[in-house]
């Protein structure tokens, strides 16, 4: 482990050999505040996460931390994984900030940043909510709504009469979903970044249509005084007809032309596997239910619109090759234009030299030397001496937690004194064992829930206020009720969202340049 500078993170970062930076925070923290080029793995799930950040333990991987000797305890903790480049950048956020370098709230920042360049430099157009109100109050049904968000997100709330296309399938699907060919296209999502990518993602494929970002999204809806749809389930259609297909095929081959994208091949590919000096990321942006009926082998399932949408939630390694599958190849072209807008070496794989699929395997975590106790033995040890730390969320145990069980997260974990045996509870197991680990690796694990206590009897008390949110460091603040009728919240975060180019320096924006052909 070695030490350095901000001013040296700084240049580290400028150059061109690999090189992951690597928040350490946990949520709120980091939501709080972090530099553009961060990627974020809290310490309570480092182990968990860190080979899908950096999966090449040569890489130089830089730490950051609130100053408070964290980064040294997750530095430590890759030493014994086998990194042996780790760097701790000296005195944190702290040091960041004196530096005159800028802290960017809330996540993603550098998609974020990019939609809005994209709108700037590209020149999407864009319509209002009042004006798509107009239309539709107006009976005018020459017109679709695709909402380019998860499916997920979709189900929970969206805008009356929309449809769910997630934005990397919006270029294989769209001309399955147009009753009228000549229908205008407006692409929707919470905010601006994915409407954004939406609709230049049509327009990047030479529509005749009129192709609209819904301005500010759902917020943008609500913030006009509209009413919002809960639990709508209209979706793409999975099915496509032979002439969709080859009439996606045949403009994902002129763009791979029009662009320059580079396409590899199978061999090729597993030439990059074995090159110790490089590292490759390999993802398949098809939906889930395409990966998870088979996928080629080593690849990480990231929906092309999540992956553009949030890159620093999927990588950590600057200066790394990024390999993208699609069997359709267009879905698979336009996430590779994106990327490579964004300062990444983005290529595609030629999917006819894939000819063995995979399905996903459990992943099985060693429980050898764990002790795990159902709901009536821990009411059993109970009654000795005992201190129960409760590692779940924040939320769920002010919600409900045993009795004189005392909430605790990783980082704060050496706070706790301990008396007598120890029980860790948790809402799951690998993070358990992180957290027993560290509180000296013995004691027992339970993975039981509130109703569990009280079917064995346990007395369960509520705590709204604790703990306090000042030290609810597991919680993302950063305008977290925009979705939930939080009408300031929603404004807070589009004048974020809209104001992020103001705070990025030449070095930032200097990565994020949209191809043009």
């Amino acid at each position: 482990m070695k030490y350095k500078s901000a001013n040296d993170v700084k240049r580290l970062l400028s150059g061109n050999e690999e090189a992951a930076f690597i928040d350490v925070r946990e949520n709120a923290d980091y939501g709080h505040g972090h530099p553009f080029f961060v990627s974020h793995v809290p310490y309570s799930i480092l182990e968990a996460r860190i080979g899908l950040f950096v999966p090449r333990p040569t890489t130089r991987t830089i730490l950051i931390d609130n100053g408070d000797g964290v980064s040294e305890k997750a530095a430590q903790r890759l030493e014994e994984l086998g990194y042996d480049n780790v760097i701790v950048l000296k005195d944190g956020v702290t040091a960041w900030k004196e530096a005159g370098y800028a802290l960017y709230e809330g996540i993603s920042a550098p998609s974020k940043s990019f939609g809005e360049v994209v709108e700037h430099e590209l020149g999407t157009t864009s319509i209002t909510a009042e004006q798509l109100k107009a239309r539709m109050d107006a009976g005018d049904d020459n017109f679709i709504l695709l909402d380019g968000r998860t499916p997920e997100e979709y189900r929970r709330m969206t805008i009356p009469s929309s449809t769910s296309c997630p934005n990397a399938e919006l270029s294989l699907r769209y001309r399955a979903m147009l009753d009228n060919p000549d229908a205008d296209i407006i692409v929707n999502c919470a905010g601006r970044t994915r409407s954004l990518i939406g609709a230049q993602s049509l327009n990047i494929l030479g529509l005749p249509n009129k192709i609209y970002a819904l301005e500010n999204g759902t917020m943008g809806w609500r913030l006009a005084g509209l009413e919002l749809e809960y639990g709508a389930s209209r979706s793409y259609p999975d099915e496509l007809s032979d002439d969709v297909v080859a009439a996606a095929r045949a403009k994902a081959d002129q763009l791979i032309e029009d662009y320059d994208i580079s396409v590899i091949d199978r061999e090729t590919l597993s030439k990059w596997d074995d090159d110790e000096n490089r590292t490759t990321f390999k993802f398949d942006i098809r939906t889930r239910e395409e990966y998870e009926a088979g996928h080629p082998d080593g690849f990480r399932h990231a929906p092309g619109g999540q992956l553009v949408q949030a890159t620093d939630q999927w990588f950590a390694t600057r200066n790394a090759r990024i390999v993208i599958y699609d069997n359709h190849r267009i879905r698979g072209v336009m996430t590779v234009i994106w990327l490579r807008g964004m300062g990444h070496e983005a290529v595609l794989l030629d999917e006819s030299t894939v000819k063995e699929l995979v399905k996903i395997d459990e992943i099985e975590i060693d429980v050898s030397g764990l002790i795990l106790i159902d709901s009536n033995e821990l009411k059993n040890k109970m009654a000795g001496d005992v201190t129960i730390v409760d590692i779940r969320s924040s939320e769920d145990y002010r919600n409900a937690h045993i009795d004189g069980a005392v909430w605790s997260i990783r980082p704060k974990l050496d706070q706790i004194v301990v008396k007598g045996n120890i029980i860790v509870i948790a809402s799951e197991l690998l993070t358990a064992t992180y957290a027993l680990k560290d509180l000296g690796g013995k004691g027992a694990i339970s993975l039981t829930e509130p109703d569990d206590w009280k079917a064995a009897g346990i007395k369960t008390v509520s705590t709204p206020d604790d703990p306090p949110d000042e030290d609810r460091i597991d919680f993302l603040f950063h305008t977290h009720a925009r979705h939930s009728g939080n009408m300031e919240h929603a404004r807070e975060y589009l004048r974020w969202e809209t104001g992020l180019l103001d705070q990025m320096d030449e070095q930032e924006k200097s990565t994020l340049n949209p191809l043009k052909p």
